[in-house]
């Protein structure tokens, strides 16, 4: 028989597609249809999940709630609650948590310490619970007790547990080293609070098993030498957030915990400017982690008035060495808001890489502007200082400014970069967004044909202005990069652009590109037949690279 309707479907379509639904919006779409699905929704196959967060109305939501936990105990395998629901939810599920015989995963925020003890008893009974995710607000400081339930949680895979409170985010534990007997199935652990590095190595004695740890570091360093080593054999995934930790304890801290790891992820909040030294990096990473994969590192450094910001007094361009090109793990710049982030990620490839060789990776460092004016954030910060103390660290080849700038402002930046390969815009605001006047444009027009930079890109490109700078420009750039919103208006920028570039001959662009979001099926053979009927183009190449047109000619 042919399904011609949704009822046609097989019951097991339907227990996939429950899947995605938390149990509120199952039964309110689908219980009142008819019978088959009232037995579908009363099927111990239909597996439930409840997420409060969903719903507008906590109030509707709450009044339904109750009725589903009693009727579907048994179908429910994962529970998360937020805000002022979660205390009311709790009550409701403990008198009978132990009829939740399929409940696998207990997600709660806004909970208060003094309600869980007996919530996590309760938990050890169940056969099926693997995860655990608590938000708590802290009224007192000492967790132990929490730390210990949940470690007697015989077949917990998943913790997450993180405290709320914007005054103080420390906890104290009072933990002994971990006995074999209390050992953990422990597989993923995040603590999203902040506690001593003796603290955590006890934590992480009652879970040898552990894979993926994430951490922050807001305590104290002390006493490294008085804290035991700790094998941790099956720990591939690490990534931590440093407030309180030099790059000296940081390298004391890996050691210690005697890894094998495969992905090192680092957030530093700290200072101490040695974590910017590229050299120290490669030889703590080559005798230490060898086997690593992937490294992610954001280092943020601090502006302030009242403050001196700190400085790099090592040697320039470091993270270009061999060693960084090889595992092809990219140095990067951004500033956010009056703050500048140096981070590292594994390659990915950008728009003007068409036809690049992996051997120019050596000159692939970028300066991404999210904001051309920190002054408004701090008064004596000026974009100028972001630029001097990027480059007392790196050579910058391409530049991104994804935020509005002014031609003039444009022009201040480009001049302090005298090394920039790419330029990539996001949205230009001149005098008259109808017209570009020559003195708005001049100084800008004469870095563009004195081979400042090669590729440009525009993302945004909405006003006559706009295009008539692109008019002006396109001639003394090799490549040029658009956004696309639709085939029109990609057919109408390529037809407008060649037509200008065939009546100049001493333009430079070779290769004409853009990006959109979807395409059709004959677009390439639509712009093919275009630019053959109109004659903008004898010797041509068109490709489609993913969300990429490139047209390429001689």
């Amino acid at each position: 028989m042919s399904i011609t309707t949704i009822e046609h479907f097989p019951n097991e379509i339907f227990y996939e597609i429950f899947e995605y639904f938390d149990a509120y919006v199952i039964f309110n779409g689908f219980s009142n249809l008819n019978n088959r699905f009232q037995l579908l929704l009363n099927s111990s196959l239909t597996r439930l999940k409840s997420d409060d967060n969903r719903h507008e109305s906590k109030e509707i939501f709450l009044n339904n709630y109750e009725e589903i936990l009693h009727n579907h105990r048994r179908q429910i395998i994962s529970i998360h609650s937020y805000d002022e629901s979660t205390t009311k939810i709790i009550s409701i599920i403990k008198s009978n948590l132990s009829l939740f015989q399929s409940l696998q995963s207990l997600n709660l925020c806004c909970i208060k310490s003094n309600i869980l003890p007996s919530l996590i008893h309760q938990l050890a009974s169940l056969p099926n619970f693997y995860s655990l995710t608590l938000d708590l607000w802290i009224e007192k400081q000492n967790h132990t007790n929490i730390y210990q339930l949940i470690f007697n949680l015989p077949k917990l895979k998943y913790l997450k547990y993180r405290t709320l409170d914007t005054k103080d985010s420390d906890i104290v534990l009072s933990l002994s080293i971990a006995t074999d007997q209390q050992k953990t199935s422990i597989e993923y652990f995040i603590m999203d609070h902040g506690c001593s590095i003796k603290d955590i190595f006890y934590l992480l004695s009652y879970t040898p098993n552990i894979r993926y740890l994430k951490f922050l570091n807001t305590m104290d360093t002390n006493n490294f030498n008085l804290i035991e080593p700790i094998k941790l054999i099956y720990l591939t995934k690490l990534s931590i957030e440093i407030y309180d930790m030099t790059f000296d304890e940081l390298e004391i801290f890996i050691k210690k915990l005697k890894l094998n790891l495969k992905i090192l992820s680092l957030d530093i909040k700290h200072d101490d400017m040695s974590y910017l030294n590229a050299r120290r990096w490669e030889h703590f990473l080559q005798e230490n982690l060898s086997e690593l994969e992937k490294f992610y590192f954001k280092k943020t450094v601090y502006f302030s008035e009242n403050n001196q910001t700190p400085m790099y007094f090592g040697e320039k361009n470091e993270f270009n060495s061999t060693f960084w090109i090889e595992r092809r793990w990219i140095f990067k710049v951004e500033n956010d808001f009056e703050n500048l982030i140096y981070s590292i990620e594994p390659y990915k490839k950008k728009w003007y890489e068409y036809g690049s060789k992996s051997s120019q990776l050596s000159k692939s460092v970028e300066f991404e502007i999210h904001d051309v004016s920190p002054e408004q954030w701090r008064k004596s910060i000026k974009i100028n200082d972001h630029i001097y103390h990027a480059l007392t660290i790196t050579q910058i080849y391409h530049l991104e400014i994804s935020s509005t700038i002014s031609p003039e402002n444009l022009y201040k930046i480009l001049v302090l970069l005298p090394d920039i390969e790419t330029l990539t815009l996001s949205r230009l605001s001149f005098t008259d967004p109808t017209s570009i006047s020559d003195e708005e444009l001049q100084p800008l027009y004469l870095l563009f044909l004195e081979n400042h930079f090669q590729k440009l890109s525009f993302s945004d490109v909405h006003q006559t202005a706009d295009v008539y700078f692109l008019m002006l420009i396109c001639f003394h750039v090799n490549h040029l990069h658009l956004h696309c919103k639709d085939y029109e208006y990609a057919e109408s920028f390529v037809g407008l652009i060649l037509s200008h570039v065939r009546s100049r001959t001493d333009s430079k662009l070779r290769l004409l590109s853009f990006t959109m979001i979807k395409f059709a099926n004959d677009m390439i053979e639509c712009l093919t037949k275009m630019i053959k009927e109109n004659k903008l183009l004898n010797d041509f190449i068109i490709e489609q690279v993913k969300n990429d047109v490139y047209i390429k000619w001689t």
